[in-house]
């Protein structure tokens, strides 16, 4: 069973006890998923690092795998919504305007209170978001790099943040390549990163072998050996 399978099963383990207990509190429905993954032995969707809130942020992936796979959020009320998932609606309203302005002062003319609270940790969330939806397949590439060209020209503020995000997107889509047998070599790795980087056309953006190795390990099923031999003697 690939990694990948075992995240959604986990996701849907969760979603049936949240169900069953009649969880309303972000901070319990944390915890069953949590357990949900240590039972199955395999992490959520991360990058090279382990955060304190890595489960709180993963949220998201349960939030997304309940409206676009169970369709669970026809089943609970509203307010059992807003209790569980408020970080992951108010991203989904953040997505929602970022698609419909043309600039960061376009966006805050829209609502001064919400452009008020977007920081680089709420960006780094709603990144994170649309990478969930476009790693279960509820949204596919071509639409996934649009998303995110538009999120970089909008904003500008929190470039920083979305140029770092961008360097997991790339490590990410390299791993790819490599779990399916395409890159074999350190020249293959630096060649296709800078092609994905080109499709992604954000500036500075380029992640090391060494993180994308890393990278690659937290999604894919990869042999130690070739695993070795790409780490070895890389920044």
């Amino acid at each position: 069973m690939n990694i990948k399978r075992k995240r959604v099963i986990v996701l849907v383990n969760a979603w049936s006890r949240i169900v069953r207990e009649n969880i309303v509190s972000r901070e319990q429905a944390v915890k069953i998923l949590q357990t949900c993954y240590e039972e199955l032995g395999v992490e959520p969707i991360r990058g090279s690092s382990l955060t304190p809130d890595l489960y709180d942020k993963d949220m998201a992936s349960l939030y997304i795998i309940g409206k676009w796979g169970l369709g669970i959020d026809r089943e609970l009320s509203r307010e059992i919504l807003e209790k569980l998932f408020d970080i992951e609606i108010k991203i989904e309203k953040i997505i929602e305007y970022i698609q419909n302005v043309s600039s960061y002062e376009e966006l805050c003319s829209k609502d001064s209170e919400l452009c008020k609270s977007i920081d680089d940790k709420l960006v780094a969330r709603v990144l994170r978001f649309l990478f969930t939806l476009y790693y279960f397949g509820f949204i596919d590439r071509q639409y996934f790099i649009q998303l995110m060209k538009k999120i970089y020209n909008v904003l500008k503020p929190m470039e920083e943040t979305i140029r770092r995000f961008t360097k997991f997107i790339i490590a990410y889509e390299v791993g790819k390549k490599i779990s399916e047998n395409e890159i074999k070599t350190k020249i293959d790795i630096n060649m296709t990163k800078n092609a994905i980087a080109l499709d992604f056309g954000i500036p500075n953006a380029l992640p090391s072998i060494k993180y994308i190795v890393e990278v690659t390990k937290h999604f894919f099923e990869i042999p130690q050996n070739l695993i070795n031999s790409l780490k070895s003697g890389n920044k």
